[in-house]
């Protein structure tokens, strides 16, 4: 597929585009918000300028590829490779750059405030009057003989992990992440036990496969959270509000509920305080298959 094909079909209305190989090509000055990239070749593409708010890039290759001045707000990059990319004056705040390679990227002026940098590789990155306010790192995130700038400070290595827990936050268990904004995040597959979300806001956030065991989580919003299949073994979800959630399999055994906000979640298969397994939320489901089944 070439540029000006792509951008007739989205002016159409057509937003999928998973897979598609448009190396070298250029899509700068284009707004292409809510595209899905998932799992294309995008390698050396000229996307400055452009317009990818809240796109689908998970697994993109984008090496190489120019991003001067370019809007990536709420976009999904996770596992995307971006290695020796230039992203100078861009802005990518809330987006998910999870696990993605970011292996000798330019950062000139770049925001990327409340940004998912879980297991990102920031290896030989040039970094420079970029704000990292409010971004998520663990032990995972990487950033062996990357060099971070900003007016007199420079900072290499481990220093930067300095820098960022004065203005980011740290996923790890045990954590206090009390009062912390985190809607719209990823924290999937992640140790959250003894975790203190204490009044958090985790509106819409993905906590599927999460370990909450003993976790705090008093007050805190978890209206649409995507809670399937975690864990969350004597954890406190006293005032909480639930309203909308996604309790699919979730263990709550022993985890305090008092006082919280259950409506319209879903609870399938779900282990209840009290041992029980609570299923009310599989009805409809099961009445399907039944149908399918008589057919």
């Amino acid at each position: 597929m070439y540029a000006k094909e792509l951008i007739q079909c989205y002016e159409a209305g057509e937003r999928d585009f998973k897979g598609v190989v448009l190396d070298d090509e250029d899509l700068s000055g284009q707004d292409l918000n809510g595209i899905d990239f998932e799992g294309a070749s995008l390698a050396r593409v000229n996307f400055d300028q452009t317009c990818l708010s809240g796109a689908n890039l998970c697994n993109v290759d984008l090496r190489g590829v120019r991003l001067f001045e370019s809007g990536w707000n709420d976009a999904n990059l996770r596992g995307a490779n971006l290695e020796n990319a230039d992203i100078s004056f861009s802005s990518f705040e809330n987006s998910n750059l999870r696990e993605a390679n970011l292996k000798g990227i330019k950062l000139h002026r770049v925001d990327l405030t409340r940004t998912n940098l879980q297991g990102a590789d920031f290896s030989e990155a040039k970094v420079d009057y970029s704000d990292f306010s409010g971004c998520l790192y663990d032990s995972e995130t990487i950033f062996d003989d990357c060099i971070y700038e900003s007016g007199y400070e420079s900072l290499t290595g481990e220093e930067i992990y300095g820098k960022l827990a004065t203005i980011a936050i740290s996923i790890e268990a045990g954590a206090n992440l009390q009062k912390s904004d985190l809607r719209n995040t990823d924290l999937s597959d992640v140790d959250l036990s003894e975790v203190n979300l204490s009044d958090a806001n985790l509106q819409y956030a993905d906590l599927s496969d999460v370990d909450l065991s003993e976790a705090n989580l008093s007050n805190a919003n978890l209206q649409y959270a995507d809670l399937s299949r975690s864990v969350l073994f004597q954890a406190n979800l006293e005032n909480a509000d639930l309203d909308y959630a996604d309790l699919t399999d979730a263990d709550l055994e022993q985890a305090n509920l008092a006082n919280a906000q259950t409506r319209m979640a879903t609870f399938c298969n779900t282990t209840m305080p009290d041992g029980t397994i609570r299923d009310d939320g599989c009805a409809d489901e099961e009445e399907e298959l039944d149908d399918e089944q008589e057919e």
